[in-house]
């Protein structure tokens, strides 16, 4: 099971780049993003720029892709492997004729074939399924993903999970074989800090292995 790491909404003592570093060789990260949630642009720009240097460095040793969410400014104002867009954001074809064929553009679809179907048709390169359990970070709707990936006729896109996932519930999601599970707060909020987090997670995935 793969890792998408997505930073806090906000400043937080536990984000940095040197927890960023140690966390990605304690477990495997597929996706780093960037999600400032400030209400003005340039608080946005600032939150990125005070991490942006150290930790895209980190990203291209180690082959991370390295991710801004819903922000076109910022995208075209640094360098990122790709975007992540909401359903009210613009649409991956704007993302694609924006920065690239090549530029990854991933589409969260919450339980919607609709929107499955159109990310699709649109080239994403992959998608996201959630809340798959209850969240402080967004209000909404637990979906029920069993019932959501078998609605969807032939789910050929890279999908990844979002919502709600800790220690006490990840493994409960290797089941649907997603290509990566998607965390915020089981690592930057965490009682014992970011480091324990990931040592708990993998220890967690080594035992499972041994059943």
């Amino acid at each position: 099971m793969k890792f998408y790491l997505i930073s806090p909404p906000d400043t937080n003592l536990n984000f940095n780049a040197d927890n960023f570093d140690k966390i990605s060789d304690i477990i495997p990260i597929s996706f780093f993003q960037f999600r400032p949630k400030h209400r003005y642009i340039n608080q946005r720009l600032n939150f990125v720029e005070k991490h942006y240097y150290k930790i895209s460095k980190i990203c291209e040793s180690k082959r991370i892709n390295l991710i801004i969410n819903n922000d076109f400014q910022i995208a075209k104002k640094f360098s990122f492997n790709g975007i992540h867009l909401g359903q009210t954001d613009k649409s991956c074809l704007e993302a694609k004729k924006n920065f690239g064929k090549k530029f990854i553009v991933g589409v969260s679809c919450g339980d919607s074939v609709k929107f499955y179907d159109q990310a699709k048709k649109q080239k994403a390169d992959y998608v996201a399924f959630g809340p798959v359990f209850k969240t402080i970070s967004k209000n909404k709707k637990i979906i029920n993903v069993r019932k959501t990936l078998q609605s969807i006729n032939n789910l050929r896109l890279p999908f990844t999970l979002i919502g709600g996932i800790n220690h006490s519930n990840f493994m409960q999601l290797n089941q649907f074989k997603p290509s990566n599970i998607a965390i915020i707060n089981s690592f930057w909020n965490y009682k014992e800090g970011p480091l324990e987090s990931a040592l708990l997670f993998k220890k967690i995935m080594e035992n499972n292995k041994k059943k």
